[in-house]
């Protein structure tokens, strides 16, 4: 099965960087590879309390040279950054014209915005609000729209508000929802805004904002988005449905949420069986990807208390809960990503989280997936199980193009005043790249 991961652009038709995995548990058996990983951050951002990368990084050719790059949004840091890859694990940086200065993280998505065939890079800054950058297909970048915000354009007072009230964006996501040939962004505030969309004109300078009909907006948020509510950790576009039409998805602050579209920019709940816990901002990392293959897309989610979830779609298009994924994870869970890892055929998970619900900071678990929607926790990965700071945001990818999915991690910690601060032990640099390493004759041997 197909996993979409990272959307691009070409004539004002949304096209996707896919990762073809599948997903699933899988107990140990000699026909599975051992699977390791090594560090590959030669040319990143060195090992440092700040900035803090705090967005899931994304990987994709942006200049067409054949060899994936990276990019990320960092906090208290100076805006989004790009870097090119080299098809071997190293970096050079291309942030030429990027920004916005003094950024406070959210997220990041390529798409051929104004149609000249070259990628552009749209942001969302969890202080700032939006950014649109044109690129030139050479690793350099024109700023075209700054400081889309949906609060400010209603012009809500921050006075009366208060100052705990932000008027920023906490991820966004490129897709053409009104099926006009033009790359639209479906934005989600970071605090009382819900979701704003703004249409494309193909221009990547002009943006209107639409109505956004059944989606929560800062005109209405519905039922349940109590004060300080109203935002979402992380939001995608893609057919979830099957029907032709891009649905969002998202983590909502009420839970996990889908909203189904019709391809005219309207959208209707569709939800059913998604958790909707009392407290609200629980779910950060959001995969979608077909894990029992049954030929429907699933989600996985990162709860920060109970760890990573799996809801199957069912026939009906409603959710059903898979039983708990892993158990021995009692810290909650933060990044999440799906991928066939083992290139077994099932999509498997890679996790940010906690094995202890206080002081051994977090670590990276790979999950075997059977296809059916089981689990198995794999040993000797050679990734950090502990030490590691807030894990923000993961996705896997083939970056040095050996045909096994490797993964980058936006690590970061703990904001001043956050209950249970975590400790970055790791020495490790806060933005990573993980290869997969193949096994040495010995391991083979004894596998």
């Amino acid at each position: 099965m197909k996993l979409w991961q990272v959307l691009s652009g070409s004539m004002g038709m949304v096209m996707a960087a896919l990762v073809f995995a599948e997903e699933g548990p899988l107990p140990s058996s000699p026909e599975s590879p051992l699977l390791s990983y090594q560090l590959a951050v030669e040319g990143l951002p060195p090992r440092a309390p700040l900035p803090i990368w705090k967005s899931t990084p994304v990987i994709v050719d942006s200049n067409g040279d054949g060899f994936l790059d990276l990019a990320a949004i960092s906090r208290v840091g100076d805006g989004a950054q790009v870097w090119l890859g080299d098809g071997k694990g190293r970096w050079q940086d291309s942030s030429q014209g990027l920004g916005p200065a003094d950024s406070c993280g959210g997220g990041v998505a390529f798409g051929d915005i104004n149609r000249d065939g070259m990628l552009d890079l749209a942001v969302a800054d969890h202080c700032g609000g939006v950014f649109v950058y044109l690129g030139n297909g050479k690793g350099e970048w024109t700023a075209s729209t700054e400081r889309l915000n949906p609060a400010l354009s209603h012009q809500i007072n921050l006075e009366e508000e208060g100052e705990n009230t932000l008027t920023g964006a906490e991820d966004l996501a490129l897709g053409d929802v009104n099926e006009d040939g033009f790359l639209d962004l479906v934005v989600a505030a970071s605090d009382e805004g819900g979701f704003a969309v703004y249409l494309g004109d193909g221009s990547g300078k002009s943006w209107q904002e639409s109505d956004a009909e059944g989606l929560p907006t800062v005109k209405h948020l519905g039922p349940g988005a109590e004060e300080n509510g109203g935002w979402a950790n992380q939001v995608q576009l893609l057919d979830i449905d099957g029907d032709g039409h891009l649905d969002v998805v998202a983590n909502y602050y009420l839970g996990p949420w889908v909203w189904r579209g019709n391809g005219k920019g309207q959208w209707e709940d569709s939800s059913e069986g998604l958790p909707r816990p009392m407290i609200g901002g629980l779910f950060r990392g959001l995969a979608v990807g077909d894990i029992n293959e049954d030929g429907r897309l699933d989600l996985a989610v990162a709860n920060s208390i109970n760890g990573p979830e799996v809801f199957l779609q069912t026939q009906k298009g409603s959710w059903q809960r898979t039983p708990d994924v892993m158990p021995s994870m009692l810290g909650g869970a933060e990044g999440i990503a799906l991928g066939d890892l083992d290139r077994d055929g099932h999509l498997d998970l890679v996790v940010g989280g906690r094995l202890e619900t206080k002081g051994t900071g977090y670590g990276l678990f790979i999950l075997r997936g059977d296809g059916k929607g089981g689990w198995t926790k794999l040993q000797d990965t050679s990734l950090p199980a502990s030490g590691l700071p807030f894990t923000w945001g993961i996705t896997t990818a083939d970056v040095n193009g050996d045909q096994w999915l490797d993964f980058a991690v936006g690590t970061g910690g703990a904001v001043d005043g956050t209950k249970d601060p975590v400790r970055d032990e790791s020495a490790l640099p806060q933005l990573q790249v993980w290869l997969h390493q193949a096994p040495s004759q010995e391991d083979q041997a004894s596998q």
